[in-house]
């Protein structure tokens, strides 16, 4: 059951079900379950840094579209301006 849960959280690219299944790992009895919920977790792992880079990318560009827009402006806004 945990198993089949935590393939499809990885499947969905679902992180947060990937924490809570992390959370509750069962206590396996065979020595194959233990494995392939090893290699399940590597592949969450792979996974998670994954979309950490990817989020790390996503971040590194919007500051660079960010500061194009300030540097662009006229007549930049103080942040301060309640005129608005």
């Amino acid at each position: 059951m945990w198993s089949t849960q935590f393939k499809i959280a990885i499947a969905e690219e679902d992180t947060d079900k990937i924490s809570e299944l992390l959370q509750d790992v069962p206590a396996f009895e065979k020595v194959i379950d233990m494995t392939e919920a090893l290699y399940l977790i590597r592949e969450a792992d792979t996974l998670m840094q994954r979309l950490q880079e990817e989020n790390i990318e996503i971040k590194n560009k919007l500051q660079k579209h960010i500061q194009f827009i300030k540097s662009s402006q006229d007549n930049p806004q103080s942040d301060l301006d309640t005129s608005l």
